[in-house]
C-alpha cells in the first residue's frame, strides 16, 4: 500500500499517498478527513470494510516506519 520509503506524521498525506496510488478515492478522502476533523477520531464508518482494512494496514505500517527513524 504505502511505497518504499514513504512515512508521514500527518493523516492527510497518508490518505492522500492512498489515493494516489489507487487504493482510495477522492471521495472517500473527503468522507475520512471530514470524519476526522469532526470527531478529531480516526473512524471508518463513512468508507467500505475493505478501504477500511486498507487504510487501517497503512496506518499501522506508516506508525512502524515513523517509529524506526
Amino acid at each position: 500500500m504505502l511505497k518504499d520509503g514513504f512515512s508521514s506524521h500527518k493523516y492527510s498525506d497518508i490518505l492522500d499517498h492512498l489515493r494516489e496510488n489507487g487504493f482510495l478515492n477522492a471521495e472517500d478522502v473527503d468522507k475520512l478527513l471530514k470524519e476526522f476533523t469532526t470527531t478529531k477520531k480516526i473512524t471508518f464508518d463513512c468508507i467500505t470494510q475493505e478501504k477500511s482494512l486498507i487504510v487501517s494496514e497503512a496506518l499501522i505500517d506508516n506508525y512502524h516506519r515513523t517509529k524506526s527513524n
